[in-house]
Order: structure tokens, then C-alpha cells, then sequence
């Protein structure tokens, strides 16, 4: 048993996604701060996804918009391999939806860092490694485990990162696909080949800015 906050407490072999998205942001954010980093040998695999909990009306609908309705696709959840067990060092990507297809885009490096919400030890993906949308913002997302095969996790991007997004992966509900075809090209040398537009962005004004 977890106390979420002076006044709710929480069973986490009970908690499902459903419970994490009644809570308010503040349990949310509680709760994430009690639990451990994920496993960096663990996380390995396809995961799914479901997102949570916003510090504000305006940052959902900006999230939902980056993650649903841009030419990237539909977001359906990541991917992990611990490649550098020794080390502690992997990588992963992005699952998303396109044209009725699962494409793969957007990868990541993994490692088990300090955290950029409470400075204790987290499994993080950082995005700056790869040429794509995520690294030019510096997205980076924090991992942690509620119990094996459902974490919590946050999500951060753009200069000052925080409040973060708050999400969960479940699974892996398939193999990581070591030998997968980016969908934008490599995202090593050079830049994806098709880049987002902020076509149906939800504050227009704020782009004229």
C-alpha cells in the first residue's frame, strides 16, 4: 500500500491505468515520486501506451495534438533493448500508426540517470542522440515501475522541460524489432525526411507570436 497523498492511499497490486487517470495531476506526480526506477535489463520489448495527466487544459491539448493528429501518425506506444547491458546503455523508438500501418520513427537512448523531477536514480530516454523532432526539442522521458509490466512514466520536452506530461507503458506485448525500417530514414546522419508541421495545432495564435 502507497499513501498518494494525507488523504488517499493506494494499493498498487489494484492499480490499473484506469485508477492512475482518477487522480489528480498532484497524486499523479506523488505517486511517481514513490516508486522505483524501472529496470534497465527489463525494459525490453514493444510496450502500449496511455496517457494520464496534464498540468493544464492548454498543455493537453497540445500534447494530444502532437501525439494523435499531426502527419506523424498516431501514437501506439515505444520501444526498448538494453544493447549495453555492462553499461547500461540501450536505445529504443517510437510506435505509431500511419495510413492503417505500425511505423516506427522518433529513437531515443536509454540509461539509468537522475531524474530531472526529484534527482533520484531513473530510467531515461533522451531523444538529442537521434535527428529527429524529439531530439530537437531535448525530449526527454523518465521510466518507473509500478510493478512489472505497467509503468509510470513522464514525459518532458522544450527548453525548461518541466511540469512534465504523465504516462503509462504496458507490456511488452511484442519483440523489439532490432531489424525495423525507420520510417523517416535513419535518424543519425541527417535529419528526418519528413518533418511535423503544426498543421491542426490547437493555439494558431500562439504561432504568430
Amino acid at each position: 500500500m502507497i499513501k498518494v497523498s494525507n488523504y488517499k492511499e493506494v494499493y498498487m497490486k489494484d492499480l490499473t491505468v484506469e485508477k492512475i487517470k482518477d487522480l489528480r495531476y498532484q497524486e499523479i506526480m506523488d505517486l511517481y515520486k514513490s516508486l522505483p526506477s524501472a529496470d534497465f535489463e527489463e525494459m525490453d520489448g514493444e510496450y502500449d501506451s496511455a496517457m494520464l495527466g496534464f498540468i493544464s487544459e492548454k498543455s493537453e491539448k497540445i500534447s494530444l495534438w502532437w501525439l494523435y493528429n499531426t502527419e506523424k501518425g498516431y501514437w501506439l506506444g515505444k520501444a526498448f533493448t538494453p544493447s549495453n547491458k555492462e553499461e547500461k546503455k540501450g536505445e529504443g523508438y517510437n510506435r505509431w500508426k500511419i495510413e492503417g500501418n505500425e511505423e516506427h520513427h522518433m529513437r531515443f537512448f536509454t540509461d539509468i540517470t537522475e531524474s530531472l523531477i526529484d534527482g533520484t536514480p531513473t530510467f531515461r530516454l533522451k531523444y538529442a542522440t537521434f535527428k529527429n523532432d524529439g531530439g530537437i526539442v531535448d525530449m526527454t522521458d523518465e521510466v518507473r515501475k509500478i510493478r512489472k509490466g505497467l509503468y509510470l512514466c513522464a514525459g518532458m520536452a522544450g527548453v525548461e522541460k518541466l511540469p512534465p506530461d504523465f504516462f503509462c507503458l504496458f507490456g511488452p506485448v511484442n519483440d523489439y524489432q532490432h531489424h525495423t525500417e525507420w520510417k523517416y530514414g535513419d535518424e543519425v546522419k541527417k535529419y528526418t525526411k519528413k518533418r511535423g508541421t503544426f498543421k491542426n495545432y490547437p493555439y494558431p495564435e500562439d504561432l504568430q507570436q
